[in-house]
């Protein structure tokens, strides 16, 4: 049985670790990241232990923090925000400032595959995602999407890929679907609800 240390050095190293913020150590759920384990704490009990401290929506917690926690991406280029100066907040997006959102080179690919695919029928994702696609012309989850600019530039740190803007955290899959309904012209709504991260002392913004 491999302690917890050695279950994290699966994924991370400890100088990946280290450098993190004391918020996001304090995110970590209470599972078995080498396993899945019905010992695992829900979604639902995660997000009710932090809830009192952190302003992190559950579907935040659940699509983000609570499976991705330990990934290398996620950690290198978010474990560094000060989660106790954030808020997220739910906004309406257009398709064209969605078509702006900056995404990483590692997880581009996702976009690019779910851009590529032509009707409903094609999409390979649930079949209530799919049913929702089809009469709201949206997603049925918000993804999450950094607010870069409203974070003091010398906050983010040289090793992490942040670009300028805004950047999409997790949601590659759904923002490719966006993009294949809208080149075949199958019907969007105006606007698309995301779940946003700021920086709670931006100034001006």
């Amino acid at each position: 049985m491999l302690s917890e240390i050695e279950v994290r050095r699966l994924y991370i190293d400890d100088v990946e670790w280290e450098r993190t913020s004391d918020s996001w150590k304090d995110l970590k759920p209470y599972r078995d990241f080498n396993s899945f384990s019905i010992s695992d704490e829900s979604v639902g009990n995660y997000y009710l232990r932090l809830k009192e401290r952190f302003n992190i929506p559950k579907a935040v917690l659940e699509q983000w923090l609570y499976g991705l926690y330990y990934d290398r991406n996620c950690v290198n280029n978010y474990g560094w925000i000060d989660f106790d100066n954030i808020d997220i907040v739910l906004e309406d997006l257009s398709l064209e400032k969605l078509q702006e959102v900056r995404v990483i080179d590692d997880y581009r690919g996702y976009v690019e595959e779910g851009a590529n695919y032509i009707a409903y029928e094609q999409l390979p994702c649930l079949e209530k995602d799919k049913d929702y696609w089809k009469s709201h012309g949206t997603w049925r989850t918000p993804p999450v999407i950094l607010d870069v600019k409203s974070f003091p530039h010398d906050v983010i740190p040289g090793y992490s890929d942040i670009g300028s803007g805004m950047q999409l955290i997790e949601g590659h899959s759904r923002l490719g679907y966006l993009y294949a309904i809208a080149n075949c012209n199958l019907g969007l709504a105006e606007t698309h609800k995301a779940y946003i991260v700021k920086c709670k002392n931006a100034q001006g913004h």
